[in-house]
């Protein structure tokens, strides 16, 4: 698209979007930057603020660092709300740090008289609300009152924001996506009866994102089936304010490891660490299941499910947040109960028996992925809810 063609008063729109870059990588920063560099490509000026802290280890906690981190955010942003730029885009947060650094970037939005559109990149605001006192409720409902478009990721996450009536007719529905072209991948994958069945943990090691569900569902596998397995775990391990037994992330990893050898399961699970670019899509290329049964606070549609599913494979996930407008229970994986191990062993262990089931949940994931959540589909409805 040039730039006449990019907006239809003329000249190119000019985009001010404030939000997290990579590194790290995770959904929010790898979905950021694809925005980012698609508006771009279309022939918008954009003049980006990464608003991303540099210490991953230490989710939902306020240090000083941190706090200089938002200040010196706020300040570029400022510094780029000037009238050039009218049209404000802000990946908000969840937390009350967070909260005010939004707050304060849409009050310099609204007084540059640009139009603000804000985008909730998780499921859980409306907890996040109902947890303030009651100044902080009014604080976030006059902030939010004075935006023009509130996008969220799914039919399901509208009702964040039934705390305030008059938000309703401004919300819009814009699903993740993945973020690059997809190696080529099967219509439908087949089991192979010549090598074990694999099985994929991709995402954060928090443990509300369920790894530790995962890891005993393999041991369990392994003492009631003959079934031959490998387990990957590909991620970084996190500390999360809502993990059921916080702990710093290298005593996870360790215990991680002591879990491993103390079940023999030193041939069957493999830790990968983090992974990016080519690497992530051989282990995606080479998966069957995909597992992620998450109860994760700030969840709301995975990208790391999406990821899987455009490679074919088989997702077993929690019935949680927007997931069951991704995994369609029986057709193209599994939705189990949070904090079941057995359940997960168990649909691992229904679905292989079945090879031709297996292979046409696979091909209906890649079928579904191909439908709804594609890059392509996901820039085609934000950027006109943008302009």
């Amino acid at each position: 698209m040039n730039k006449t063609d990019a907006s239809t008063s003329g000249p190119a729109a000019r985009f001010l979007l404030a939000g997290p870059l990579p590194p790290p990588e995770h959904g929010q920063s790898l979905m950021f930057e694809m925005l980012c560099g698609a508006l771009r490509d279309r022939g918008y000026d954009c003049r980006i603020v990464n608003i991303q802290g540099k210490n991953p280890s230490s989710l939902g906690r306020l240090t000083l660092r941190r706090s200089m981190e938002t200040l010196l955010s706020i300040v570029r942003f400022a510094s780029g709300a000037l009238p050039r730029y009218r049209r404000v885009y802000i990946t908000v947060s969840r937390s009350r740090p967070g909260f005010m650094r939004d707050m304060a970037m849409i009050c310099i939005a609204r007084l540059r008289g640009c139009r603000v559109a804000i985008h909730v990149h998780g499921g859980n605001y409306d907890v996040f609300y109902r947890s303030q006192p009651r100044f902080w409720r009014f604080l976030i409902r006059h902030t939010l009152r004075r935006t023009q478009r509130i996008l969220v990721l799914s039919e399901r996450l509208r009702g964040m924001f039934d705390f305030d009536p008059t938000l309703k007719e401004r919300i819009a529905v814009v699903a993740n996506s993945l973020f690059f072209t997809p190696n080529a991948a099967p219509r439908g994958r087949r089991l192979r009866p010549d090598r074990p069945v694999r099985l994929l943990f991709l995402s954060n090691l928090i443990q509300s994102k369920g790894y530790v569900d995962v890891l005993e569902a393999v041991a369990i596998l392994r003492r009631t089936t003959a079934i031959p397995l490998k387990a990957v775990f590909a991620g970084r391990f996190l500390a999360s304010p809502d993990d059921p037994a916080p702990m710093p992330p290298k005593e996870a990893e360790t215990r991680f490891h002591e879990y491993v050898a103390a079940n023999r399961l030193e041939n069957v699970v493999r830790y990968a660490g983090p992974v990016v670019g080519e690497e992530k899509r051989r282990l995606l290329e080479t998966s069957d299941f995909f597992l992620l049964p998450t109860r994760y606070f700030t969840e709301g549609q995975p990208v790391s499910i999406i990821e899987a599913m455009a490679y074919g494979c088989v997702v077993i996930a929690t019935d949680y947040r927007a997931i069951p407008d991704m995994v369609v229970d029986g057709v193209t994986g599994m939705l189990i109960d949070l904090g079941r191990p057995e359940r997960i062993a168990d649909a691992v262990r229904r679905i292989t028996a079945e090879p031709d089931r297996y292979e046409a949940m696979s091909r209906a994931t890649v079928e579904r992925y191909e439908k709804y959540f594609t890059m392509q589909r996901h820039l085609d409805t934000i950027v006109p809810l943008l302009q």
